[in-house]
């Protein structure tokens, strides 16, 4: 049985929390270490803040405008912002900011997934990487990219 949309909209809320928690635990106990090749929290959730912005939304748009329209599921390559410029643009920012910043954003995007009708939770895309996916599965997809990150701060 899929996963119902309401549990997957209290998901997406709950993981981005638990990755606030895990990288103010993270900033705490590890304020003194740099480890060479590894983002600090506070980039941590710059960048997925950012994948929800210019990723994820942009893409469950796509995917409802090709269903909308009749026409054929979008392709999508990988696709991530420039890791190099992610890390310069939230390098100094605090991480209280970076907290904020990720909350919001992932209220945008909960903003938009909230509003799709049954219809459009079922558009799909092929992904390079996912193979064929719907709305559902993209969402479990955002879900992963948390888990994968939150881990590298826990």
């Amino acid at each position: 049985m899929p996963n119902p949309p309401a549990v997957l909209m209290v998901e997406l809320v709950m993981s981005i929390d638990r990755m606030i928690q895990s990288a103010q635990h993270a900033a705490e106990k590890q304020n003194h270490l740099f480890i060479p090749g590894e983002w600090p929290a506070q980039v941590v959730l710059g960048h997925v803040s950012q994948v929800d912005e210019q990723v994820w939304m942009p893409r469950i748009a796509q995917m409802c405008s090709a269903l909308a329209a009749g026409g054929e599921p979008p392709s999508f390559d990988w696709w991530e912002p420039d890791g190099s410029a992610t890390y310069e643009r939230f390098k100094d920012m605090s991480l209280s900011e970076t907290s904020a910043l990720a909350m919001s954003v992932r209220t945008q995007l909960l903003s938009v997934v909230k509003e799709l009708t049954p219809e459009q939770w079922s558009a799909t895309a092929e992904h390079e990487a996912f193979g064929h996916i719907d709305v559902s599965g993209l969402i479990i997809q955002i879900l992963t990219h948390d888990e994968e990150h939150r881990a590298s701060l826990v």
